[in-house]
Formats: structure tokens, C-alpha cells, sequence
């Protein structure tokens, strides 16, 4: 998800505008997972890469409620494919085109068998 919207409890100002109360606001934070500032090449996957304060769940009291169950769910598959894969050759990927969304459109993927 690149944004979200909220309503405005009350006014608020931001810098020199103030926005009034009931008003709708986007949030865009399409680069918070990819800050270069805070993750080195952000937009390359390292299975390594210690990533347990990105936001691809939330935080506090907007954490992600299913955010245990899919980590439970992909430990699981990892230590399927740990057994069984002896790697992948990963294609080009496409991208979706999505104002609010960022995901693919296709990702061929060959699997080499253990």
C-alpha cells in the first residue's frame, strides 16, 4: 500500500495551511519501506536484510491484526522449500500499475528442484 486517507477531528495545521476539521487527508508514504537513509539499497531483496521495523504490518494500535499468522504461515513455507528447492531463477518483473498499490503484474519464476 503506498497511502491511506483520514478524516480530520479537528483543524490542523500544517506549516503556513490550516486544514478544517471533517476534511479528508492522503497520507502517501509509497518510499517508506525503501529509505535509502534508513536500508541499504532499498529496492534490491536480501533475504538477509534484518527488516522487523518496516510497516508492511503497521505499529501500535495499527499494527496489522493477521501479522502473526502470516509470519507463522511463511516460516512455514520457507522450511518447506529449505527441503525441497535448491534455489530459484527469477525473470523480469512487471510492475501493476496502481495509484495506491505497489505489487506486480507477473513475476516469472523457475524453481530448481532439490
Amino acid at each position: 500500500m503506498r497511502g491511506f486517507t483520514r478524516h480530520l477531528a479537528a483543524d490542523a495545521t500544517i506549516g503556513d495551511l490550516t486544514i478544517p476539521r471533517e476534511s479528508r487527508l492522503l497520507l502517501l508514504y509509497a518510499s517508506a519501506n525503501r529509505d535509502e537513509r534508513k536500508w541499504q539499497d532499498p529496492e534490491r531483496f536480501d533475504v538477509k536484510r534484518r527488516a522487523n521495523d518496516h510497516l508492511g504490518f503497521g505499529n501500535g494500535t495499527h499494527m496489522c491484526a493477521g501479522l502473526h499468522l502470516a509470519r507463522l504461515e511463511m516460516t512455514a513455507l520457507l522450511e518447506v522449500l529449505v527441503e525441497r528447492v535448491a534455489g530459484f531463477e527469477i525473470g523480469e518483473p512487471v510492475l501493476a500499475l496502481n495509484n495506491v498499490l505497489r505489487g506486480l503484474a507477473s513475476l516469472p519464476v523457475r524453481v530448481k528442484r532439490a
